[in-house]
């Protein structure tokens, strides 16, 4: 159940690549708009990884129970995570260009 659980989790998030997190050809950091709604954290991560395009990666486990606040406005990447994830117990960690994976602080997947 538990495996299905993280693969489930893992297919709805999987999403579309993205050119860059970091840069636009300027140099300037790249800012999306988002509108999400406060709700569930998982369900948030989800519209993130809509709006924005980037694959988010967790375990279903970390993000239960957790809620996150409502995005409204436009972030760069990092901002947006940060803000989603404010009062939690989470982290992110950019994995490459088009993938962010989100983790407890102490169990940060090599």
């Amino acid at each position: 159940m538990a495996r299905r659980n993280v693969l489930l989790c893992l297919c709805m998030v999987a999403m579309a690549w993205t050119p860059r997190l970091a840069a636009d050809p300027r140099g300037e950091p790249i800012k999306y708009h988002f509108q999400i709604d406060s709700q569930p954290l998982g369900d948030a991560l989800q519209q993130f990884a809509k709006q924005s395009g980037v694959q988010i990666i967790f375990f279903s486990q970390v993000t239960e129970g957790l809620r996150a606040p409502a995005l409204n406005g436009s972030y760069t990447i990092s901002g947006a995570l940060e803000m989603l994830l404010s009062g939690s117990r989470l982290i992110f960690r950019v994995i490459n260009p088009k993938t962010v994976e989100i983790c407890t602080e102490g169990s940060r997947a090599s």
